[in-house]
């Protein structure tokens, strides 16, 4: 007969295991708490800029809200989209300020799905790659013309 029993009827391999578990609720409470600040610290940030109108190609780029951009990118974009290297999920981004009027970016960002019902480039894209384009969390104004300063700076813009 075994004598792993404890006084309170478990098992002794039970006590480290729920110690595990607990340890990983901690630290998954840990990050979840520390990625809640950084979003609602990108959002304070994102706010100075709201209403802020789009680029044109002679407009000096703002570093401070390329450097938001980048951030928005790195969390909402660069999961099917790159910069530089291989294609991914989706086309790579690179030169697309250059491609690209900053009308039709915006649109395309904010609204992909009536840009690949309505317009030409957008429909191929979509026939080329065979997914629709959408932001994970979705996307505000001010977030977009942040990516947008971001993918210009990229560009040499």
């Amino acid at each position: 007969m075994s004598t792993s029993s404890t006084a309170g009827g478990g098992s002794r391999s039970a006590l480290p295991v729920t110690l595990l578990v607990a340890a990983c609720l901690v630290a998954l409470a840990a990050w979840w708490i520390v990625r809640a600040g950084e979003r609602r610290a990108l959002d304070e940030a994102l706010a100075t800029y709201a209403g802020t109108p789009l680029p044109s190609a002679d407009t000096p780029i703002d570093p401070a809200l390329a450097d938001l951009g980048a951030t928005v990118f790195d969390a909402r974009c660069a999961g099917c989209h790159a910069l530089r290297g291989d294609e991914k999920l989706a086309p790579n981004l690179a030169g697309i300020t250059l491609a690209r009027d900053p009308a039709w970016l915006r649109a395309m960002i904010l609204r992909p799905d009536s840009m690949t019902r309505d317009d030409p480039v957008a429909r191929a894209l979509l026939q080329t790659y065979g997914v629709q384009m959408q932001v994970a969390g979705g996307i505000d104004e001010t977030a977009t013309r942040a990516v947008m300063e971001f993918l210009r700076r990229a560009d040499g813009g």
